[in-house]
């Protein structure tokens, strides 16, 4: 904890000199010590080892048997058809896995930097990775720090440390200040890290910390070790492929037994149960499944985000809590001028460009020559383009003078820099004394708080009008003001100039501009919060989705944002990374699911929230844009990431936001909510009927029947129905109001009751009906083959007719129209003609042994599957409702 120690510790305790720093020797001994300085890198498994892993997901081993049972049929449609559906499942299974070698890499760019270094009395430009503890360091403006390091001299230095903290607003560096051991990363303003960008100033520094040692090293390595968590679907898909092979193999194990009881012979059962085993394992499922998933991950990418991986497009729709980063995400990341106020008026951001009043023309004169600021590229009009080196907050009045059509170099062009006191923390203003070449006067332009501001003003700018402050209260009206914005966590800048007839001799900067200055103003300076930010979080909550905020601001600043947006937390609800290292264990993953603000935070609280949520059973999505929040984006159910955030976070991440918007998460919940409920009604339809065929051919056994439904029938009605019907389901557009339901809890089935009581109230129930007319048929002596006929259209039929009634569970099919998936209408319409095919075309009537039928038949067939979508859509219309609690139905 060298922030704690005094610079001679510092020095004492790494064994180094400040003025001549480490020899050739001692580096060496401690490389062999301490090793390079990079980030620790993963061994990535090789790809034939993931590649094998693969196919010990249970579904995939169903599939493959399925597969080859349909291969010994000569089936070679069904066989083609499962292993496109195995392949699909190992492509998903080899990414995920691939992705976790890769999430380092993105880590590792943060350290191909070089660094100046002093060694044996003389300075060295090397690589970072080359540098140890004890090396002698400089920095400047504009460089990244190659380490971490402990600063021994410090001249205005400011740093950007977001990528570690989160916190947007730059941090002073201080060599000569010594801080509490305590003191979280955010605060110890005498040290610098790795990978964090130096906006002005300058530095010498000795290295503290390399490599993995390194606090950017440490968010490293508990990436490494963080485990990925198995998405809900896949957690779904494998109970109920579980289900599915039991049910299965149980079916055709009694069907064997009693057809080798009824004296059937064995070769003819053994071609049935295969038969029924390929119709039964709904292989058009996972190919359906990955259609969804792609079909969701494209609108998704319309909606300005790109998911990374298939199965997390899914994860989205479950997704009941939302930690979202305030910078970048909630805000824009950037700071900006927001208002500016005179004595006489408050000026908007809207305002700047349409007014030419003269005390707001006044304090962009200011902000742009009292400024250090370099801008490399103002010549465009898109102010968005601009390319700034220098503090964010004097940025920020650059940006705003350029949204007035005023530029630094403009007036560069009428005036000459005198001198300058530049901004110092003790001082807290800057001021420059700068000669206007059109009439030979001296200006004096003055920035700073507001406090001291007006400590220097006699008079003010009122109505075009410069006024002597006459009465205490008109200076007490801005102090005011000035505690007003600074509640609701603006940086506020007062601003204030002076105008000298002639040059003196000896110009006294001091002693000028601290007396007789004119008040211009005050400017609001912050992170402004993204428009409709508020409403895509009332959004959310109206979903059944909380959102907690964290952020490496200060309780107060964080508690301002939060409210603006409106997550309106009490002051319980507020934890800061101190309250939760100090939280006992026993009250630490019920106060974090109590708090809707986390302030003050380091990585390893970021990790320590989503899993302590991930416990309580939420399924957590996590944003973030910086290295300090990979470990938390690969522990979370889904990781989201900025657009313009590192390149660690992008790589570790599920999901990236390509407007860094949470609107778009938002929206990217809804598309995921829609991709969980096609995949369930894909699921209900392959379902509904499969074990039908299973009680018409077992009950034709029980009673010594002739088979009702022959192996290459069923083959054929496998293709009419999982062919095109399921697949055309995957377009199915989204039902209103899918946003004002409660997220899907996280031990519900893709079958949920409502599914499971269609499928054994309806299913099971016409099954037996159908048997009973195949019953009632056979003992009236009709011929096998028209038997098998009607049983073959009107089991076929009523399986293609009744996916209309799963467009919705939720909704009649009165009320959702047939003509909102043009895909589904055309794939019916095909599965019927393949129908008429297989009882009328010669050729497949001798194939599949069926026979011409007329229009009674057909009648028949038809109000047999109006019969099950009217008991559809009664059950639908029971179980939907308000007062019946489907948790309860089991």
């Amino acid at each position: 904890m060298f922030h704690a120690k005094t610079k001679e510790q510092t020095i004492k305790d790494l064994n180094t000199n400040a003025e001549l720093g480490l020899t050739e020797k001692e580096t060496t001994k401690c490389q062999k010590e301490f090793g390079k300085n990079k980030l620790s890198e993963a061994k990535p498994p090789q790809a034939i080892f993931i590649f094998l892993k693969q196919f010990s997901n249970f579904f995939t081993i169903i599939l493959l048997v399925a597969a080859a049972l349909s291969l010994i049929l000569k089936e070679h449609f069904d066989f083609v058809v499962i292993l496109a559906a195995v392949s699909f499942n190992l492509v998903i299974g080899f990414i995920q896995e691939f992705k976790a070698a890769k999430t380092i890499y993105g880590l590792k760019k943060m350290v191909f930097i070089t660094a100046k270094v002093l060694r044996e009395g003389r300075v060295h430009k090397i690589l970072a990775e080359d540098l140890v503890p004890g090396d002698i360091i400089f920095v400047d403006a504009g460089d990244k720090v190659p380490a971490d390091a402990r600063l021994l001299e410090s001249l205005d230095l400011h740093t950007r440390e977001a990528i570690l903290t989160g916190e947007a607003t730059p941090s002073k560096k201080k060599a000569d200040k010594i801080f509490p051991e305590k003191t979280p990363l955010a605060d110890r303003e005498n040290m610098i890290y790795m990978g964090t960008f130096c906006l002005s100033g300058k530095a010498k520094a000795t290295v503290t910390a390399c490599g993995p040692n390194s606090e950017m090293g440490k968010i490293a390595s508990l990436a490494l070790k963080t485990k990925e968590k198995q998405t809900p679907l896949e957690t779904k898909m494998k109970s109920l492929s579980l289900e599915i092979a039991f049910l299965t193999f149980a079916a055709i194990l009694l069907i064997l037994f009693g057809g080798v009881i009824r004296g059937i012979a064995l070769s003819e059962m053994f071609l049935t149960a295969i038969a029924l085993a390929v119709a039964v394992i709904p292989e058009g499922l996972l190919v359906t499944v990955v259609i969804v998933l792609t079909l969701g991950m494209r609108r998704i990418l319309e909606r300005k985000a790109l998911v990374r991986e298939l199965l997390a497009a899914e994860t989205l729709g479950s997704t009941t809590v939302i930690c979202t980063d305030k910078t970048g995400t909630i805000t824009s990341g950037e700071m900006r001028v927001e208002q500016i106020l005179t004595a006489d008026r408050v000026f908007n951001v809207k305002d700047f460009k349409n007014t030419k009043d003269p005390a707001l023309m006044k304090i962009f004169q200011v902000g742009l020559l009292c400024n250090d600021v370099y801008v490399e590229n103002d010549e465009g009009e898109n102010e968005n383009r601009w390319k700034f080196l220098g503090d964010p907050t004097e940025t920020a009045l650059f940006y705003a003078a350029g949204k007035a059509d005023l530029k630094k170099r403009n007036f560069e062009k009428n005036y000459k820099l005198l001198d300058e006191i530049p901004f110092d923390s003790y001082l807290k203003y800057m001021a420059v004394a700068q000669k206007n070449l059109e009439n030979g006067q001296i200006e004096f332009f003055v920035k700073g708080s507001c406090e001291r501001i007006l400590d220097f003003s006699s008079h003010f700018f009122e109505k075009s009008e410069i006024k002597e402050f006459t009465r205490f209260n008109q200076k007490e009206k801005f102090l005011e003001l000035n505690s007003q914005l600074s509640q609701k966590a603006y940086r506020v800048l007062a601003c204030g100039y002076k105008i000298l007839g002639k040059i003196p001799k000896n110009l006294d900067m001091k002693k000028e501009t601290t007396v007789g200055l004119v008040f211009l103003g005050l400017v609001a300076i912050r992170d402004p919060v993204r428009t409709s930010v508020k409403e895509a979080i009332k959004t959310c909550e109206e979903a059944g989705i909380r959102v907690k905020m964290i952020t490496g601001d200060h309780k107060a600043t964080a508690k301002v944002i939060g409210q603006e947006v409106g997550i309106n937390a009490a002051e319980n609800e507020i934890l800061s990374g101190e309250d939760l290292d100090f939280l006992p264990p026993a009250e630490l993953g019920s106060k974090i699911c109590q708090a809707k603000i986390f302030a003050r935070v380091a990585p390893k609280h970021k990790l320590q929230i989503v899993e302590a949520l991930q416990e309580k059973k939420e399924i957590v999505a996590m944003t973030g844009d910086g290295v300090n929040d990979t470990p938390a984006l690969k522990a979370a159910n889904i990781g989201i990431a900025m657009g313009q955030g590192s390149e660690a976070a992008r790589e570790t991440s599920n999901m990236i936001l390509l407007n860094n918007n949470f609107k778009t998460i938002e929206a990217a919940v809804e598309e995921g909510r829609i991709i969980f409920d096609n995949i369930r009604k894909v699921t209900l339809y392959l379902l509904l009927y499969t074990f039908a065929k299973v009680i018409l051919i077992g009950g034709a056994l029980l009673f010594n029947f002739a088979l009702p439904l022959l192996p290459v029938q069923i083959l054929w009605m496998n293709i009419i129905e999982d062919g095109l019907p399921d697949f055309a389901l995957a377009f199915e557009k989204k039902e209103k109001g899918i946003m004002k339901e409660k997220p899907k809890n996280i031990s519900e089935q893709i079958l949920n009751p409502v599914s499971k009581i269609i499928i054994f109230l309806v299913g099971l129930p016409a099954a037996i009906l159908l048997f009973a007319v195949y019953f009632y048929l056979v003992n009236k002596g009709f011929d096998e083959n028209y038997l098998r006929s009607l049983v073959f259209i009107t089991l076929a039929l009523t399986s293609v007719i009744t996916v209309y009634s799963c467009k919705s569970l939720r909704t009649s099919i009165c009320h959702r129209s047939v003509f909102t998936n043009r895909f589904l209408n055309i794939a019916v319409i095909t599965s019927i003609f393949l129908l008429i095919l297989a009882i009328y075309l010669p050729g497949l009537q001798t194939i599949l042994k069926t026979m011409p039928l007329g229009i009674f038949e057909w009648l028949f067939a038809f109000a047999f599957a109006a019969l099950n979508i009217l008991a559809i859509e009664i059950i639908k219309k029971i179980f939907n409702k308000p007062k019946i609690q489907m948790s309860n139905i089991k």
